[in-house]
């Protein structure tokens, strides 16, 4: 179910937090849906989109298929009973970029959105800001549509994926959680659907070798699975495949499905590398994984121990921190080793940390929960910055969150991530538009930063 939130902002880089300031977004339909070509439009009009329609569902996707499409829109725009008009960001989907250069700014009527609808399976983002006219009868609103214009890149324009909930009949938040955020990361949609793609078209995968490749298909199948639904759908093969690692009724850890599943994902890769002898790309590694060097020096002889490690997220300690900023200082910090001596002359050692590769996407994971000396969650307020982190001599934007709820015995996982560059908030079935302001104000359990391309 998607609900659009009244305070819904026009543009990512514009954030009104004021209360009474508002965002008007319609909840089309509130009544039932016609057809394309039947009371939806016109009279005069009906024929000729119908045949329209016909022509345009019968054609291979193409050039052609695409100004036919434009003037079908043109056709329906024509619907003098469309009174209600929406505002579809161009971002939404590409194919509209050609209809919206053409004609402008100019918003879309209700035979339109339907259209949209119908042909590409989802709902298109819709934004109107409310005003009242000057008489200030509450009768008479009118509606100012706009469009985003920012530029999307192919990839993520192709790989964002529609806002569709997942149904939790147990114990499953903190599955859905993690799975809306890596979700929202349009470069792993991308790597997934082409690599099972290939290796499907060149006939690689039998029987035998199906099961290889186990974790990744039910991925690819997952996303297929959202592409084409409009409503919360239930993640049965990823549950199959977990269910002797994360029971289905107990409660279980976020990080920990989320190593799991990433780290099944990436050995499937390298193993299916070795069986068929071939050289697919480890996009794990490309997308998520950094190397850290542990350096070990001796405080009396300078003896030196260097060790590189890759890490696909790091845990940071928060009981001497309040910003994140802090917690990654306190992380990289230089420490003196009690129980460790050199291996030369046995004297007293000094551990740094240092970052020798940076990953795309960077997963930080705030260590809440406590076990020694006594098993506790730690609620910390931990302050965390939307725009830009820096880290690895690289910034970073936030691009997810996912929240914990509760205590040690009990809770509830939901995530926050960002898509068609406005955040949602994913909590099982629901999901909803959300305010910068509301995604800052959260006890964050992981976050996802992605590195910007032009710092």
């Amino acid at each position: 179910m998607i609900i659009f939130d009244s305070q819904m902002k026009q543009n990512e880089n514009i954030e009104d937090e004021s209360e009474d300031k508002q965002l008007y977004v319609p909840l089309f339909p509130m009544r039932k849906k016609p057809s394309i070509g039947s009371s939806q439009t016109s009279s005069q009009s009906t024929s000729q989109s119908t045949q329209m329609l016909t022509q345009y569902r019968s054609m291979q996707d193409s050039n052609e298929k695409r100004e036919l499409e434009a003037a079908i829109i043109k056709e329906l725009m024509k619907d003098k009973r469309s009174t209600q008009f929406y505002a579809v960001r161009e971002n939404w989907i590409s194919q509209y970029k050609q209809y919206l250069y053409q004609n402008g700014e100019r918003p879309v009527n209700e035979a339109v959105w339907i259209f949209f609808k119908q042909e590409y399976k989802a709902n298109p983002d819709i934004i109107c800001k409310q005003k009242l006219s000057r008489t200030n009868d509450k009768r008479s609103k009118t509606v100012e549509p706009t469009i985003n214009r920012q530029s999307v890149s192919n990839s993520q324009s192709t790989y964002e994926l529609p806002l569709i909930g997942m149904k939790n009949d147990s114990y499953f938040c903190y599955m859905h959680s993690g799975l809306q955020s890596l979700l929202s990361i349009a470069d792993l949609n991308y790597f997934i659907v082409k690599y099972i793609q290939r290796i499907s078209k060149q006939q690689i995968i039998d029987k035998k070798k199906a099961n290889i490749v186990s974790y990744t298909k039910a991925y690819f199948d997952l996303i297929d699975q959202i592409k084409v639904s409009t409503v919360p759908i239930k993640i049965n093969t990823i549950k199959t495949l977990i269910i002797n690692q994360f029971l289905p009724k107990n409660q279980h850890d976020c990080h920990e499905f989320l190593l799991y599943l990433l780290g099944h994902i990436e050995d499937e890769i390298l193993n299916f590398n070795k069986e068929t002898k071939s050289t697919y790309i480890n996009y794990i590694e490309q997308i998520f994984k950094g190397k850290i060097q542990t350096n070990i020096i001796c405080q009396l002889c300078n003896y030196q121990v260097k060790q590189i490690e890759p890490f696909l997220t790091l845990s940071l300690a928060i009981s001497q921190s309040r910003t994140l900023e802090e917690c990654l200082d306190e992380f990289l910090k230089d420490e003196t080793l009690r129980d460790y001596k050199c291996a030369k002359c046995q004297s007293s050692c000094i551990k740094s940390l240092q970052i020798i590769s940076i990953p795309q996407i960077l997963v930080l994971h705030l260590k809440r929960f406590q076990f020694l000396p006594s098993c506790h969650k730690n609620n910390k307020t931990i302050t965390y910055p939307m725009d830009i982190l820096n880290f690895g001599n690289q910034t970073y934007r936030l691009r997810a969150v996912i929240v914990h709820t509760g205590n040690l015995q009990q809770g509830h996982y939901f995530s926050y991530a960002k898509r068609y560059h406005q955040w949602f908030l994913f909590n099982d079935e629901t999901v909803k538009a959300a305010t910068k302001k509301q995604v800052l104000m959260q006890s964050a359990y992981i976050l996802f930063y992605q590195i910007n391309d032009n710092p």
